[in-house]
């Protein structure tokens, strides 16, 4: 992956990540409820698919902020998710990276702003 590449899908991560977080230390809910839940906060803006969102998913399971468990075990139908301590104590540094990130892609935008317009 090239660079730009590497630094959009960081971003979406991030973004994606935080968005599940906050969803989650609410309540409890499945894969396709989180991405309706961020489909409409964003009012469309951000809208995962579940190429993207499910092994985000499974990386904070294995990493401690989230816990997955099948809703009916025997058909393993929809996991419901719930955040864990760690989770809950990880969204301060997720929401300042970011923070970090939007401030980086304001100044870009205020450099084209004021060079084109």
């Amino acid at each position: 992956m090239t660079k730009k590449t590497d630094n959009y899908q960081t971003w979406v991560k991030i973004i994606t990540g935080l968005y599940v977080l906050v969803i989650l230390e609410k309540e409890p809910a499945h894969g396709n409820k989180l991405a309706s839940e961020i489909k409409r906060r964003t009012e469309g803006t951000i809208s995962p698919n579940s190429n993207a969102l499910y092994p985000l998913l499974r990386i904070m399971e294995e990493l401690g902020y989230i816990n997955g468990s099948w809703e009916n075990p025997d058909t393993k139908g929809k996991r419901i998710y719930k955040i864990t301590d760690e989770g809950v104590a990880y969204i301060p540094i997720l929401r300042e990276k970011f923070e970090k990130r939007l401030e980086q892609a304001e100044q870009r935008l205020e450099i084209l702003r004021k060079d084109l317009l």
